[in-house]
C-alpha cells in the first residue's frame, strides 16, 4: 500500500485482513454479471488484488455482495473499486468485509488500472522473466543482490512463503543432462504448480543445468516428507541428480542464505561424488564457501600450490594431491583411487611436501594442503558450473 501508484487507495472496511500477502493483480469487469459462470482457474490466480469499477452491478447492486463472497472464497486478497457507478457500497457488503477480514479499498484518484497492475506486478516480481530470475540467483550467490531485489526474487519464486524455508539446488549427473533441459524443467515445475497439495508451499525454478527447489512450511512441518511428495508428484528423477540442501531457516531472513547454502552443498556433492549432502554435512567447506568470492583466499590457495602446478608435466602430482585430500589423507584409499601402488603415492606425497612446504611437520602440511586443494576444487566446480 506504500506504492506511489496506490497513494489514492482508501481503506473502507476489512482492516483485519491487511496482513494478507499478494502475488498477483486482476481487473474485474464482467465476471460477476448475470449469465456468466467461471471458476477461479479460468479467471483468477488467487492471492491477488482485484480492481474493478463495479460496472457489472450497475443495474443490480445486489450482485456486489455475491461477487465479494466469491472472491473471498477463491482466495483473492482484497477488492479495490473506483466509485464510478457506486459512490457508496451496500451496507451488507461492508458488514461481510468486516466480519470476514476481507479488505475493500476505494480508489479516490484518477489512477489508471493498467498503471496499478504494472506497479503491483513489479513489486511482487511478476514482471521478472526466466532469464532475469536466473541472473538474480547468480547475483545472490555472490552477494551482489540488494536486500530489496532479494525480496523481490523471493516474491517471484514463492510469494506465499510460509514461516520456514528450505532450498535444494540440483544438477544432473554426467550422462543425464537431457532430463533437465528447459522443457523438462518446465514440465516438472508445472506438475508442482498444478498439484493442490503443494499450492503456495513449493516452487521449482531452472538454474544453469539444473534448478532450485524451494520448500516452505509453518511450524512443525516435516520438510523431508514434503520433499519426498514433491519428487513423486513432479516426476523429478531423483536418482540422476546431485542434491545440495540448505538448513531449514526462517523466511524473513533465511531465503537468501538458504539459496547460498543449497548451492555450495551441491558443489560439494559434485566434488566428492555424493548424490545428496546437507549444508550442515559439508565439513570444512562451510568455512571456505562464504569466502569463495574473496580474491585473497583463492589467490593464496593458488600461490601455495604453485610449485607443483608449475612443475607437473604429466599432472600426476596435482592428481595425487587431490586424491589424497579427498581420501582423508589416507595412503591406502588414495592408492585405490589412483590405481597405483601405495609406495608410489607415498613417494609423490613426500615430493609434494618438499616442494610446497619444506621443513614443516606432516600434520601442518596435511592441514595446509587439505585447505588449499579444497579451495581450488570449490573454485573449479564453481567456474565449471558457470
Amino acid at each position: 500500500m506504500k506504492l506511489p501508484e496506490l497513494s489514492g487507495f482508501k481503506l473502507i472496511s476489512g482492516s483485519g485482513g491487511l496482513d494478507k500477502y499478494v502475488d498477483a493483480t486482476e481487473i474485474i469487469d464482467f465476471e460477476f454479471a448475470d449469465g456468466i459462470e467461471f471458476t477461479r482457474e479460468e479467471m483468477f490466480y488467487g492471492h491477488s488484488v482485484g480492481i474493478t469499477s463495479l460496472m457489472f452491478a450497475r443495474h443490480k447492486p445486489e450482485l456486489i455482495l455475491d461477487a465479494v463472497k466469491q472472491l473471498d472464497g477463491m482466495g483473492v486478497t482484497c477488492l479495490c473499486y473506483k466509485p464510478i457507478f457506486f459512490k457508496k457500497l451496500p451496507s451488507e457488503v461492508i458488514e461481510y468485509s468486516e466480519e470476514h477480514d476481507f479488505p475493500i479499498f476505494e480508489i479516490t484518484d484518477d489512477a489508471f488500472f493498467e498503471d496499478i497492475v504494472l506497479a503491483i506486478k513489479k513489486e511482487v516480481g511478476q514482471d521478472m522473466t526466466e532469464s532475469e530470475i536466473e541472473g538474480a540467483l547468480e547475483a545472490l550467490i555472490v552477494d551482489e543482490l540488494s536486500n530489496k531485489d532479494a525480496e523481490r526474487l523471493r516474491n517471484r519464486i514463492l510469494p506465499a512463503m510460509r514461516k520456514n524455508v528450505e532450498v535444494m539446488c540440483f544438477a544432473p549427473v554426467k550422462g543425464h543432462e537431457e532430463e533437465f533441459d528447459r522443457e523438462h524443467i518446465i514440465r516438472y515445475s508445472r506438475r508442482i504448480a498444478l498439484n493442490s497439495r503443494f499450492g503456495d508451499r513449493v516452487a521449482l525454478v531452472r538454474f544453469r543445468q539444473g534448478g532450485f527447489l524451494v520448500l516452505s512450511r509453518d511450524e512443525g512441518g516435516d520438510m523431508e516428507v514434503l520433499m519426498r511428495d514433491v519428487f513423486i508428484a513432479s516426476g523429478l528423477p531423483e536418482g540422476n541428480v546431485y542434491w545440495g540442501m540448505s538448513r531449514v531457516l526462517r523466511r524473513e531472513t533465511g531465503f537468501a542464505q538458504a539459496v547460498k547454502e543449497a548451492y555450495w552443498a551441491l558443489r560439494v556433492c559434485q566434488i566428492e561424488d555424493d548424490h545428496a549432502r546437507g549444508y550442515g554435512e559439508i565439513g570444512i567447506y562451510r568455512l571456505i564457501a562464504p569466502e569463495m568470492e574473496s580474491k585473497t583466499l583463492v589467490a593464496n590457495a593458488h600461490d601455495y600450490l604453485k610449485p607443483i602446478m608449475e612443475d607437473d608435466e604429466d599432472g600426476s602430482l596435482m592428481e595425487t594431491a587431490v586424491a589424497y585430500v579427498l581420501s582423508g589423507c589416507d595412503l591406502n584409499r588414495t592408492s585405490e583411487k589412483l590405481y597405483c601402488h601405495k609406495n608410489t603415492v607415498r613417494y609423490r606425497i613426500k615430493k609434494i611436501h618438499d616442494m610446497i612446504e619444506p621443513g614443516s611437520s606432516e600434520e601442518s602440511f596435511r592441514e595446509s594442503l587439505n585447505l588449499a586443494v579444497r579451495v581450488l576444487l570449490l573454485e573449479g566446480e564453481h567456474k565449471t558450473a558457470n
